[in-house]
């Protein structure tokens, strides 16, 4: 139903994604299915809270939209949709400010992935050493301001945010 998403993340996928899902031109209600799933993705890159579940959450929404993805590309496809296009619009949004992070969100995503490794570390020795940085980096991301990041690395490149 049209009335679960927002007016501005409509806006955000441009005229031809937001036309499509105010007339509900679907073929099947499995295209209805994959489009949900595209808007739900890109719903949560709008995450404004800064603890450690939301900003996780935020950057693997952004990264599967971004990154080289045969499941991002497969669903826009199953949807109707371009990818592409859906990327471009995507892009456009974070570029306008429509969508930012913030430098805890990024913070908490450094120490999850560094939190990984020492989970699945088998060494002692290297696990002592990760354990010690990712105490660290806790202690560096509670500490780390909620400002909103101006240039944010996407692919390789800068995009500026705001």
């Amino acid at each position: 139903n049209i009335v679960n998403y927002s007016p501005t993340l409509l806006k955000l996928m441009g005229i031809e994604i937001a036309e499509s899902l105010i007339t509900q031109n679907h073929h099947c209600p499995e295209q209805r299915l994959w489009r949900h799933v595209l808007l739900n993705a890109v719903e949560d890159t709008r995450i404004t809270q800064s603890d450690r579940k939301s900003s996780i959450c935020k950057m693997e929404a952004h990264d599967w939209i971004t990154k080289e993805n045969k499941d991002f590309t497969w669903i826009c496809w199953q949807s109707g949709w371009d990818p592409e296009v859906v990327k471009e619009q995507y892009f456009k949004a974070v570029r306008k400010g429509n969508i930012v992070f913030t430098k805890r969100q990024i913070k908490w995503v450094e120490y999850y992935k560094l939190y990984l490794d020492l989970k699945n570390e088998k060494d002692v020795e290297k696990r002592q050493k990760l354990r010690k940085q990712v105490d660290s980096l806790r202690k560096k991301v509670l500490n780390t301001t909620t400002a909103v990041v101006k240039m944010f690395i996407v692919e390789q490149n800068l995009v500026p945010c705001g």
